[in-house]
């Protein structure tokens, strides 16, 4: 069984961004591992209508986060415990040797994350970096092993502006596990506010999520044109 491991900083992460990804990796017999770095216990949406409160939301969000693990087909969740919105101030190399220790652990094949300049977010960043660092420190022992970043269909026809080449994006489509990230997605009722769209009839939501996935293939770089992640 190959086991891919994807590393990111709050709960929501794992399925806005590559949900859809995660479940077809999972349906086609793969182990999947999500490590999330912080509950996400500073967030500000609170769901509408309200689903927590600013003392109840860190324990809101780690029960919406399980939901969405077993909805897409997660098998194993590592909790970081970090506190949010404190992963760029971390002490040097704290994060990095979490994130090894996942990765030694679970020897993965694929390993995705954020990219350490483009994730969008302070958190995001801090986390791509560390994961990127263990990655480097991990393939020492495990050199066939791949790592991806997670990346926004905008990004690839603008690929030199954020110092990239077109070669390096993997498309993943995910039309037939839509279903899966809806059900991830409206796990994560505190985030309710975010595109009501997608909170409205699953007919109209499954029209209106994104049917191709997309990635930052970090190493090996430039491989073959691919259509998915393994």
């Amino acid at each position: 069984m190959r086991t891919v491991v994807a590393v990111f900083a709050h709960p929501d992460d794992e399925t806005f961004i590559c949900g859809g990804t995660l479940a077809k990796l999972a349906a086609a017999g793969c182990r999947v591992v999500l490590v999330c770095a912080t509950r996400g216990e500073m967030g500000r949406r609170m769901g509408v209508p309200p689903t927590a409160t600013r003392e109840s939301i860190g324990e809101v969000r780690e029960r919406e986060l399980r939901a969405a693990c077993e909805a897409l087909g997660i098998a194993r969740l590592s909790l970081l415990g970090l506190r949010d919105k404190t992963l760029e101030i971390q002490p040097p190399g704290r994060l990095r040797e979490m994130v090894l220790r996942e990765l030694a652990l679970e020897q993965p094949e694929v390993v995705i994350t954020f990219h350490e300049r483009l994730g969008g977010h302070p958190d995001h960043c801090a986390i791509g970096l560390a994961a990127t660092e263990a990655f480097a420190a991990y393939r020492e022992t495990q050199p066939q092993a791949r790592l991806y970043f997670v990346a926004w269909s905008h990004m690839v026809d603008q690929a030199e502006t954020w110092g990239l080449r077109r070669e390096q994006f993997v498309a993943v489509d995910v039309a037939g596990h839509l279903q899966a990230k809806l059900r991830a997605f409206r796990a994560h009722r505190t985030q309710s506010g975010l595109h009501a769209d997608l909170w409205q009839s699953e007919k109209q939501a499954l029209r209106r999520l994104g049917r191709t996935e997309y990635f930052i293939q970090a190493y090996p770089p430039f491989m073959r044109e691919a259509d998915g992640l393994l």
